[in-house]
């Protein structure tokens, strides 16, 4: 990058540039880049370091000459300020390009091996990081003591394999318990490295409502046994907190042990997988009115109402739901103590979108990001928890201030605290609220630990109070702060952990070997779409996109020559012809019309052009019209 220094174009000049910046671990903002100049500045311009470089191009249209780079740099290494935005794709893409660089063809297979190796120099060996979990267990139980770490073998020939894990740390249960609503959206996703298990999470949600992960466990398939035995463990890290709800997909491994382990929990089912199972045996407009607002409906009347229509169109639909959906999974039957008013598990499913970059990993690596990624969640969330004023938490008193305007209500006072809130307009409907007990009868109010409509109209008619008093202390400052105030602390990396005082080897579990190349994205359902993006296909020859090699224009043709004799002529597209089909109850002949100038007289009602104006003549139509046509019987057209 010093100055005279000639690139090929501009596109070489730049990725030469971010390639520069990579391998000296600085970061620059670009200021002007265009196809003929590029002018550059170093990120720390701020903090004073004086690099920057312009480069132009030359006389020739096509060099990019480097015209100045007066300074060196006198700024600190920002390799490790997390992302290093100068590291795109695209350079990552330049340096895979061994063939087209150096003229190498190398096998798949050690293409797949060099990969393997350069998995372990990151991870470690991966037949090791089963053994290397109690190294991980002593850890963390020295550095932050309580925590559970539960490590489940089997014994098959003689050899201890590992079974499953159960992993929560001691900040985690406490802020739970402490700070977060008696809530737990449980749910696993599949890990998409060597062993193709399963990780499950039980997740909580804080007084913002935001994801509050509480344990995680690890097993190889979604069995009674499995989930029992995770569900246990962390009956055994949380208790049975009072009013504990836990949302579950429709899973029937799940259910069961759910019911099995926290029996008198408020057991609730996500409101997707019942839509999409009930979608498989009965559909309908009746079902898309009444299905969804029966389980967002607050009321029990409002739900019969909905429920009643159902019934009437299709009995045996209810007795479905009834028979095989027979957990909670409307608002109206939700529980008040618990605070949650979530009819899905979206909770969970954000949880493992939350890892999903992370599957591939090594068991030991893997848990040890987790363990990375809560404790910078918790130290962001712990430094904003301290910056926090007032009794209720900012959002929630600016979505009820929000909710307070343009309510069309009529308010009549009983005491001063009771009264009846209704519509105008006439609907008729009627709400009796009261506000030393914190309830109304459309029980949103007591589900949801938040005053609904009903009740700010009251509030807000009413002098001198305010709407935060009448929140409940779930999303408060200080619980919030509860939440995360304790401190998961810092571990070196897995050289330096402690060592096991395990008297065995923890073998890998067996591999079962699966067909094609390993799935690292679920199978989407019918009903949540797609992306919606198309690939498109870049010949190997010109690297251009939109068109295959044996059309390409642009690329050698002695290249063309040589993938030719590798792959062969490749056989032309099957088109199926269009058949011409006559109707066999007409006696219409059908022939191609010919061009003729207009003459109205020729046309008939139909708009079908005649072949003559005498009669006796054969229609002459495109082979569209008349087929469109219905049946017409062979008669004189006059």
């Amino acid at each position: 990058m010093t100055v005279g220094s000639i690139y090929a174009n501009m596109n070489v000049f730049r990725l030469a540039l971010t390639h520069h910046s990579v391998k000296h671990e600085f970061e620059y903002d670009i200021e002007t880049s265009e196809p003929r100049r590029f002018r550059a500045h170093c990120a720390a311009k701020t903090e004073g370091c004086k690099w920057r470089i312009h480069a132009s191009m030359m006389q020739d249209d096509v060099s990019i000459q480097v015209k100045v780079n007066p300074h060196i740099h006198g700024c600190a290494s920002r390799r490790r300020r997390g992302k290093f935005k100068q590291a795109t794709k695209f350079w990552v893409a330049e340096k895979r390009r061994i063939k087209d660089e150096h003229k190498v063809t190398i096998s798949y297979k050690r293409v797949y091996y060099g990969k393997e190796l350069a998995l372990k120099q990151l991870h470690g060996d991966w037949y090791e990081s089963f053994n290397n979990l109690y190294r991980f267990k002593a850890a963390v139980e020295e550095a932050s003591p309580d925590s559970f770490v539960v490590i489940d073998h089997e014994v098959i020939n003689e050899k201890n394999i590992f079974k499953r894990v159960f992993f929560a740390l001691k900040a985690c249960v406490d802020g739970f318990l402490n700070g977060c609503r008696p809530y737990l959206a449980i749910d696993s996703t599949f890990l998409t490295g060597k062993f193709r298990g399963q990780l499950a999470v039980a997740c909580a949600v804080d007084g913002h409502n935001w994801l509050f992960p509480v344990a995680f466990g690890v097993f190889d398939l979604e069995t009674i046994d499995n989930w029992s035995w995770f569900l246990e463990r962390l009956r055994d890290a949380i208790g049975t907190p009072p009013g504990l709800a836990i949302c579950t997909d429709a899973g029937k491994s799940i259910m069961e042990s759910v019911t099995v382990v926290f029996p008198s929990a408020e057991h609730r089912e996500c409101m997707v997988h019942l839509v999409n199972n009930f979608k498989k045996s009965y559909h309908g407009k009746v079902f898309d009115d009444n299905l969804w607002p029966a389980a967002y409906a607050w009321n029990p009347y409002y739900f019969e109402k909905h429920w009643k229509a159902m019934a009437e169109a299709k009995p045996a639909a209810v007795n479905y739901l009834r028979d095989n959906h027979n957990k909670i999974w409307t608002r109206s039957q939700f529980s008040t103590l618990s605070k949650v008013d979530y009819v899905t598990n979206n909770l969970a499913e954000s949880c493992n979108n939350w890892v999903k970059g992370h599957k591939g990993m090594h068991l030991d690596s893997l848990l040890d990001t987790l363990r990375q990624k809560l404790m910078a969640k918790f130290h962001q969330r712990r430094k904003l928890g301290e910056k926090m004023q007032g009794k209720i938490l900012e959002h929630i008193v600016k979505n009820l201030v929000e909710r307070s305007r343009n309510l069309n209500m009529d308010v009549i006072g009983s005491s001063n605290d009771t009264g009846k809130v209704s519509w105008r307009g006439g609907s008729g409907y009627r709400y009796a609220v009261n506000l030393k007990e914190r309830t109304c009868t459309c029980r949103e109010w007591q589900i949801s630990g938040k005053p609904c409509l009903h009740a700010i109209a009251m509030i807000t008619s009413i002098r001198n109070e305010k709407l935060e008093d009448y929140v409940n202390m779930y999303f408060s400052v200080e619980k919030f702060r509860k939440a995360y105030e304790g401190i998961i602390p810092a571990l070196p990396d897995k050289t330096q952990w402690p060592e096991s005082t395990h008297s065995y080897f923890m073998h890998p579990p067996l591999l079962k070997s699966t067909a094609g190349r390993r799935q690292t994205k679920r199978f989407k359902g019918s009903s949540e779409g797609t992306s919606g993006r198309k690939g498109r296909h870049r010949c190997p020859i010109c690297k251009q996109l939109g068109h295959h090699w044996y059309t390409c224009k642009e690329g050698d043709p002695n290249d063309i020559a040589e993938m030719l004799a590798a792959r062969g002529k490749p056989k032309p597209r099957k088109r199926k012809p269009k058949e011409p089909t006559t109707d066999a109850n007409s006696e219409i002949a059908i022939v191609p019309a010919k061009k003729r100038k207009k003459n109205p007289a020729a046309t008939s009602s139909t708009g079908i052009r005649m072949s003559g104006s005498g009669s006796n003549q054969v229609v002459v139509a495109p082979l569209a019209i008349v087929l469109s046509l219905p049946e017409v019987q062979s008669k004189e057209i006059k």
